[in-house]
């Protein structure tokens, strides 16, 4: 054990620390403030503000300022306040020299002492205090080094280097006294924590001193523990948030805390035996605590998760059914278009029938328009001819008539002329001409008396002759 005298030189210099922190300037009314004041340096504001300057820009007043107002960081940016806070250093290649090293001999059977049902979080705490042995060769002797870092890698578990320079860090700063009386508790730690419940509780020290129990038994198991078998998760972040921003000795004066909130049930202890007792059902009662926090969170997230499904199964729903809808929007549109395609088509087949029908048709009347012209052409020439002959005919006739002493020729030649001429227009002369022949010829044949010297027979039989050469002839006419 410590003196009292250097417990309470060291008490007295955590006052002075502390109460520096917390006076920004000095006051003119009290003396005790005076004297304060004599024991800063000269250049106090300066040195407070190179202080409270962090890395990335951050102050350490205005977080000390922000966890006085709302009791914890932000969970969002605990992380990134507190490597600011501890001022980290970030070396990779320091960290992986030492993981390069593989694990230490120490910890190569951890899983046994400490079993962890998470095999990722038995490798992470296995690589880290295997870091921290090769760092220092006494943290590979330390029993409880489990139990000091075992938080942090849960918390770190995804960033190893950082938990390595966290713990190690804690290590140095807040853990500095620790290793003085290795490999037994610290017991000028021990002590510091005795005086001071003494200061503040004295009958509460002095219940536990005639129940014979030590510090060992109330204080070195928070320590060695940092809090982590007696705080659940939440509470244990909101106590770091705290002894991450105010001095080191913060961590004891929790301890004392601890202790003087469980003042009841310890004064109820009669023995050392009801202590433990004590202790052990804080400790499960905590457990259980936690268990049930674990499980309320566990059964959020699964709620949150079913949520998350159900809305995910709805969207999924919502756009199935939205793609449903365009599908037979779509096969609607198709089946328009080729319903569309099918009439365009049908119309341009029928259009094109008509108009092969519509040329075949004009086609037919040229043709007959053609034969037309040319039967008319061949009518207008053979009445041209007939016109022609009876003009010569008349001019004849005329010519006789002048000429009486010339004898005309006989009935039977003018006969047979006009049966001949006859054979040879009818098959080919239109039915009007024809008509107009015939004509002639009777008129020719009734005046055959005038310039034709044959008796009544002669000229009956060759009008009989002419008729049937004229039915025979019509007879052979083309259709």
């Amino acid at each position: 054990m410590v003196s009292g005298v250097e417990a309470e030189q060291e008490l007295s210099n955590l006052r002075v620390k502390v109460r520096s922190d917390g006076i920004q300037r000095p006051a003119k009314s009290s003396g005790r403030q005076t004297q304060v004041k004599i024991l800063r340096p000269p250049a106090g504001s300066a040195t407070e503000d190179k202080e409270n300057e962090l890395p990335a820009g951050l102050n350490k007043k205005r977080l000390v300022d922000m966890l006085k107002a709302f009791g914890e960081y932000p969970a969002k940016y605990r992380m990134f306040v507190w490597r600011s806070l501890l001022c980290l250093p970030e070396n990779h290649a320091a960290y992986s020299s030492l993981t390069d090293k593989g694990l230490h001999l120490a910890y190569l059977a951890l899983q046994d002492k400490y079993p962890i049902k998470s095999h990722k979080l038995q490798r992470g705490l296995q690589r880290v205090l295997s870091a921290l042995a090769h760092w220092a060769a006494i943290f590979g002797e330390v029993e409880y080094l489990p139990l000091v870092a075992f938080p942090f890698v849960k918390l770190f578990q995804n960033n190893p280097m950082l938990c390595f320079e966290v713990v190690a860090t804690v290590l140095v700063n807040w853990c500095q006294h620790w290793f003085e009386y290795f490999p037994n508790p610290p017991l000028n730690i021990l002590s510091m924590a005795e005086n001071i419940l003494a200061h503040h509780d004295k009958e509460l020290l002095q219940h536990l001193v005639d129940c014979g129990i030590t510090s060992q038994h109330y204080v070195w198991p928070l320590l060695e523990t940092l809090f982590s078998e007696v705080l659940t998760r939440d509470e244990w972040l909101k106590l770091f948030d705290n002894v991450f921003s105010n001095h080191p000795s913060f961590l004891l004066m929790a301890c004392v805390a601890y202790i003087t909130c469980s003042r009841e049930p310890l004064l109820l202890c009669s023995q050392k035996q009801d202590y433990e007792e004590v202790s052990a059902l804080r400790a499960d009662f905590v457990r259980r605590q936690a268990e049930e926090e674990t499980y309320y969170a566990q059964q959020e997230l699964l709620g949150k998760a079913e949520e998350q499904r159900r809305n995910i199964l709805a969207q999924e729903e919502e756009k199935l059914t939205q793609q449903r809808a365009k599908l037979a929007a779509m096969k609607r549109e198709l089946k328009v278009k080729e319903l569309q395609l099918l009439d365009a088509t049908r119309r341009r087949f029928l259009k094109h029938q008509q108009d092969l029908r519509a040329s075949q048709i004009k086609g037919l009347e040229q043709e007959i328009s053609r034969k037309m012209d040319l039967r008319e052409q061949e009518t207008t020439a053979a009445v041209q001819d007939l016109e022609i002959r009876q003009m010569e005919m008349e001019a004849q006739r005329r010519r006789l008539e002048q000429v009486p002493n010339i004898q005309p020729p006989s009935s039977f030649v003018h006969s047979l002329l006009l049966v001949i001429c006859s054979s040879i227009y009818f098959p080919t002369m239109p039915l009007p001409n024809l008509k107009i022949l015939w004509t002639h010829i009777f008129i020719i044949t009734q005046s055959n008396s005038t310039f034709l010297p044959c008796d009544d027979i002669t000229v009956s039989f060759f009008k009989v002759v002419s008729v049937v050469f004229c039915l025979f002839s019509i007879s052979l006419r083309p259709c």
